[in-house]
């Protein structure tokens, strides 16, 4: 437990920044830029999610669980990362050519070299933190928040560069971090010269193909909704929705500076003899952490919303409780997904994530034209309900694990209630009445976590030489 905290807290500086400099960023972008504006640089930004996993054959995921492995050698490794990662980097190349040639689309340059950038800086991050540089890989992160915050001040606030002043600043980040940690963890000596390895790549192929589809997947449960609110109910209101999108992304940052650290236990405890019990803990922890604070977060979506959503931005408030209450359903289904990579088992990761993706998708483009962008919450909510409810029960047959359904659906029924509340136009029955909901949440949890305390102790006491 020790050393998945230090992991977390490790890991979670290293990727964190960027989550948190974006989110910071939020009033400079809803100041600087139209709700239109805004909608399309997201959707291309948001793009970047489905194009990296098809055109990379999902390599870079390859690429830090095979770096982990003490047997694989680390030159041939990223020999074959590269290779992949360049055919693929030619291929979007050539796609942008079209488009811009042929279709005549402004953002097409600055969407490549946003693709080839995020290629880039994933590769050598992740490298370098499946080599153990954990300490460098926070610096990575570090760097790349620093310049994306220069980067965006100088394109938005002072040239007005728009849409396409905001993919260079994600670009340039990703080059300079990128850059840093291909020279600071000296991954250039696994490049020269080239130890190209079939056998391995066939390996690596066979462990991250089958990822592809679950983040394909993936991308549509979670960044579909916004295309679906702009076909339905065009650009202006994708704007809207998707600046609602960046307050649940505080559950999401949490969430993701943990997953980091427990997939690298779970890889390594996952044969252990004790490990159920383990992992138990560690999910009563994690659920207590995220979902008070997304509980926390519903009851104040109003001030905080205040701060963060500017000008035309303001009116997207109404959506963030629906939101948060999707992601919180989506953290829990990623906690126990990061089992099926532990197993090197990802057909049921993947097959989960496309039911769920199939949901949103067909209840989005039947909900948004009715609804507009309540339609997308409604159907984000549903669909990643669906994604937990299937992982549960595949993961409970897998692993002797302790999982306490009836407190997680405690939890969620007590969420699901602060968000509908939250969302209505009242401003202090909610208030009250969620603040009450999060009080149960948060109480009925540490009464249970007390009692495992006193339980350990009392064993303690009991057992030979104990107090």
């Amino acid at each position: 437990m020790a050393e998945l905290l230090g992991n977390t807290v490790i890991f979670g500086l290293g990727s964190l920044a960027v989550k948190v400099v974006s989110l910071v960023l939020m009033p400079l972008y809803t100041s600087a830029m139209t709700a239109s504006d805004y909608g399309a640089a997201e959707l291309l930004n948001s793009g970047i999610e489905i194009v990296l996993p098809l055109l990379s054959l999902g390599v870079i995921e390859a690429l830090y669980r095979f770096s982990i492995d003490e047997t694989v050698e680390k030159g041939k490794l990223f020999c074959n990362s590269v290779l992949v990662l360049g055919c693929g980097i030619l291929v979007a190349a050539v796609l942008s050519a079209l488009a811009w040639k042929v279709f005549d689309y402004a953002h097409a340059v600055s969407f490549f070299f946003l693709f080839a950038s995020a290629s880039i800086y994933k590769a050598t991050s992740q490298f370098a933190r499946g080599l153990g540089h954990v300490r460098r890989f926070v610096g990575y992160g570090f760097i790349n928040a620093l310049v994306l915050v220069v980067c965006t001040y100088v394109l938005l606030v002072e040239l007005h560069a728009g849409v396409a002043g905001y993919l260079w600043a994600y670009s340039i980040g990703y080059v300079a971090a990128g850059a840093i940690a291909f020279v600071c963890s000296a991954e250039y000596r696994f490049v020269v010269p080239l130890r190209f390895d079939g056998v391995l790549l066939r390996r690596m192929l066979i462990y991250s193909l089958p990822l592809v589809p679950n983040l394909l997947s993936w991308w549509i449960v979670s960044v579909s909704g916004r295309y679906v609110v702009v076909w339905g109910s065009g650009l202006t209101a994708a704007g809207l929705y998707t600046a609602a999108t960046k307050m649940p992304s505080l559950i999401n940052i949490i969430s993701s500076v943990f997953q980091q650290a427990w997939q690298f236990s779970t890889a390594r405890e996952i044969g252990a003899a004790d490990s159920g019990p383990f992992f138990g803990r560690v999910l009563r922890g994690y659920s207590l952490v995220t979902l008070s604070m997304a509980g926390v977060v519903i009851v104040l979506n109003r001030p905080i919303s205040g701060v963060l959503l500017q000008s035309e931005f303001q009116d997207a408030w109404r959506y963030v409780p629906l939101l948060m209450l999707a992601a919180s359903f989506g953290v829990m289904s990623v906690f126990f997904g990061t089992f099926y990579q532990a197993l090197m088992k990802s057909r049921m990761l993947m097959i989960s994530t496309a039911i769920g993706a199939a949901v949103n998708l067909l209840l989005g483009v039947a909900l948004v034209p009715v609804m507009g962008p309540w339609g997308a919450c409604v159907a984000g909510v549903v669909a990643y309900a669906i994604v937990l409810l299937v992982r549960v029960r595949d993961i409970a047959r897998r692993i002797d694990m302790p999982i306490d359904r009836v407190r997680i659906a405690y939890q969620l029924a007590l969420l699901s209630v602060m968000a509908f509340c939250m969302s209505s136009e009242g401003r202090t029955w909610p208030v009250l009445f969620a603040g009450a909901c999060l009080a149960l949440l948060f109480v009925s949890d540490v009464g249970v976590l007390r009692e495992s305390f006193l339980r350990g102790r009392r064993a303690f006491i009991r057992r030979p030489g104990g107090l």
